[in-house]
């Protein structure tokens, strides 16, 4: 019964939310907090062993397939540097705010916690974007962003918690695992992408066509994560490759799978969005010597330092591939620093961090 509920409620919500010039995710966030106070409610809790391999593998899934893989493919530099290089920033800058900030806190602990919060989230990102109308260049970075950053965060989640709790991790065993996951996860995704579509193309029942697209990025996450590779990446490449060839499947399958896709996708980001906001009573419950207004204020000072390492990676971002590449140098407008803040950098149709190719060249 709670879970019929948690579904039937967070649907609701999230229905009526597009009434309103609110987000979805932010509007259920705050209807799980409120409601996770009422009494008789239940306690709810994140389960990572249910989450990363069931929930998060269709959510990417869904979001990849609908991506366009030329326009991430002209993007590729924005996101990879985001995606990465930001990640790992935000992951090291929050985790030394915290260990200064935080009284007692190791610095294992506070890099565990800079791993969690150091990705934007891939479903709230891109529904924010689409509802202020931010041009789409910037939404396709901050799409193929989200994509791809859950692979580095929880790369760096796993080497931050093995430091944390003694098991010897070190840089060196970090940046090796990292490669492997990542390489794998491009592999195996790259294995699996083509017999997939093969699939696809030559099952002849819509039914039989849309059970293997629902089996598609669970099947894809479990095989790299047996192999220790990063299941994130897996399903983003499988997704990207067949939303490509999608024109090859019949149409009758494509209207069928485009609406199980959709209510699937709803459903899943509705109750997620929920049950971030009723779990907060279990979350205050483990704080232990962290509590009221001295949690609160830690909190302020995390959310800050995420806000400010963001604006301050853009610098890097923006100028150093142009201190190391004469092509890039060629091809690309000279940025300023003010262009970083403007809405609309100068010479660039439409803006973000990165300059556009010049028109010119």
């Amino acid at each position: 019964m709670p879970l019929l509920l948690l579904v039937a409620g967070s649907a609701a919500v999230a229905g009526a939310a597009r009434r309103t010039p609110l987000p979805a995710p932010l509007l259920l966030v705050a209807a799980g907090l409120v409601i996770s106070y009422i009494p008789g409610v239940p306690d709810y809790r994140l389960d990572p062993e249910v989450v990363l391999p069931l929930v998060l593998p269709p959510l990417l899934y869904t979001s990849a397939s609908d991506s366009s893989y030329l326009d991430l493919r002209a993007q590729l530099r924005p996101v990879a540097l985001l995606s990465v290089g930001y990640v790992l920033f935000a992951t090291v800058v929050v985790g030394w705010a915290a260990y200064l900030v935080i009284p007692g806190m190791p610095l294992p602990a506070a890099l565990v916690l800079g791993a969690v919060v150091a990705p934007p989230d891939a479903v709230a990102a891109t529904a924010v974007a689409r509802r202020v109308g931010l041009p789409s260049r910037i939404t396709t970075i901050l799409q193929g962003e989200s994509l791809l950053n859950d692979a580095t965060a929880i790369t760096a989640y796993k080497v931050a918690l093995a430091a944390a709790i003694g098991e010897g991790a070190t840089w060196a065993g970090g940046i090796e695992e990292f490669l492997i996951a990542s390489v794998g996860g491009v592999g195996v995704g790259l294995l699996l992408m083509a017999p997939l579509h093969w699939l696809r193309t030559h099952l002849r029942e819509p039914l039989l066509q849309n059970t293997l697209s629902l089996l598609i990025p669970f099947v894809a996450y479990a095989v790299a994560e047996q192999v220790h590779a990063s299941g994130v990446l897996a399903v983003v490449v499988v997704a990207l490759y067949l939303g490509h060839r999608a024109w090859e499947v019949d149409f009758a399958t494509r209207l069928q799978e485009d609406a199980v896709w959709k209510m699937v996708a709803f459903i899943l980001e509705s109750a997620v969005f929920a049950l971030i906001g009723l779990q907060l009573p279990v979350v205050l419950k483990g704080l232990g010597e962290y509590e009221g207004v001295t949690a609160a204020w830690y909190a302020v000072v995390v959310f800050v330092v995420v806000v400010l390492a963001r604006f301050v990676w853009v610098y890097p971002a923006a100028f150093l591939p142009r201190l190391m590449s004469e092509r890039i140098r060629t091809r690309e407008e000279n940025p300023t620093w003010r262009g970083r803040w403007s809405p609309r950098g100068p010479g660039c149709a439409e803006w973000s961090p990165w300059p556009s190719p010049s028109p010119s060249r």
